[in-house]
């Protein structure tokens, strides 16, 4: 966003849509943007802001709900959720984003920084009508306690129903665990405006983990997985957790299904932490259906104590900070 060329490739971009706010002297005096990710038939929304001193001038409620509405309706058959990471340093924002129906669902603590000073963003998001009912998987969601406490605060909005409950026990061939540490290969590529995409794969085989290095905001994000036994993802995330420390990484995020409960115990041992239940989020094509799933993040450093956050983002970092054995009678 600080780079001039970034800013006209993402205007040049079909998966990018912009709005100006100009006045009548055609100075522009503030923005809006989204990513569509129509793969994953989600739309992103970011970058709303209005040139100081004009705060006053501009209807801000009015010109977010403009153009949000004008995405809803352009693209209402490609991007059937919507979503934005917004910042805790103030609630304006959010509390613009949840007037309009996109509500506090995942908490994402140190995963930004901002004038050299490391915040937490909330997860905000809405759905169109039928992603939760005809569109999303019929499947029975299998949980670990450990996430209870998001599924509890997720359930309670969008009355998803009961989970299974699950407490697997994970059993690792140490054995087997050495020898694909030993076939993992790691994989850096340069992306533009300093970015990082990194991957670790088997050498074996098709199994890979990858990942976006953001080196402003010291975090790993855009995580994707694909694995074919435990001792794998044992084995990746033994390396992630190792090349957290020794990056001084911030933040780190992954999104694990909802219906593998060994893969979020496994996350869940390297320390790992469930912060947000996001129903619908995963678009599988070949089913043509909407994947529940667990929004797991790990994080370094201490929270800012003067976080400044809307009643319904309180209430969901106070959620998924309580023991999940004090939410189960909520289910």
């Amino acid at each position: 966003m600080n780079s001039i060329e970034g800013i006209i490739d993402m205007i040049n971009s079909p998966n990018d849509y912009w709005f100006i706010f100009k006045l009548d002297s055609n100075q522009v005096i503030g923005a809006f943007g989204s990513h569509l990710e129509f793969e994953e038939k989600r739309g992103l929304l970011y970058g709303f802001v209005i040139r100081k001193g004009y705060h006053k001038t501009v209807d801000i409620f009015k010109a977010f709900m403009v153009c949000s509405t004008y995405l809803w309706k352009k693209y209402q058959e490609e991007i059937l959720v919507w979503y934005g990471e917004i910042r805790t340093n103030e609630t304006a924002a959010q509390y613009t984003t949840s007037f309009f129906g996109l509500k506090p669902i995942g908490f994402l603590p140190n995963k930004d920084i901002f004038f050299n000073q490391v915040e937490s963003d909330i997860l905000h998001v809405i759905y169109n009508q039928d992603v939760l009912s005809e569109y999303r998987k019929k499947m029975q969601p299998k949980i670990i306690r450990q996430a209870l406490n998001c599924y509890s605060y997720t359930n309670k909005r969008f009355k998803l129903g009961l989970p299974l409950i699950r407490n697997p026990k994970i059993e690792i061939d140490k054995s087997k665990l050495e020898q694909v540490k030993e076939k993992i290969s790691l994989n850096i590529e340069e992306e533009k405006f300093g970015n990082k995409r990194v991957t670790f794969s088997n050498k074996d085989n098709l199994s890979f983990f990858k990942f976006t290095y953001n080196p402003y905001s010291r975090n790993f994000e855009k995580t994707d997985y694909e694995v074919n036994c435990l001792e794998e993802l044992n084995a990746f995330l033994d390396k992630l957790v190792t090349l957290i420390e020794d990056w001084n990484i911030n933040y780190c995020e992954c999104y694990v299904s909802a219906y593998n409960a060994k893969h979020q115990k496994l996350f869940y041992n390297q320390g790992f932490k469930a912060r947000g239940y996001v129903p619908s989020w995963k678009f599988i094509k070949y089913d043509n259906v909407f994947e529940d799933q667990i929004l797991f993040n790990y994080f370094t450093g201490t929270l800012d104590e003067n976080m400044k956050v809307i009643p319904e983002a309180k209430e969901l970092i106070e959620t998924v900070d309580n023991s999940e054995e004090s939410l189960i009678q909520n289910i």
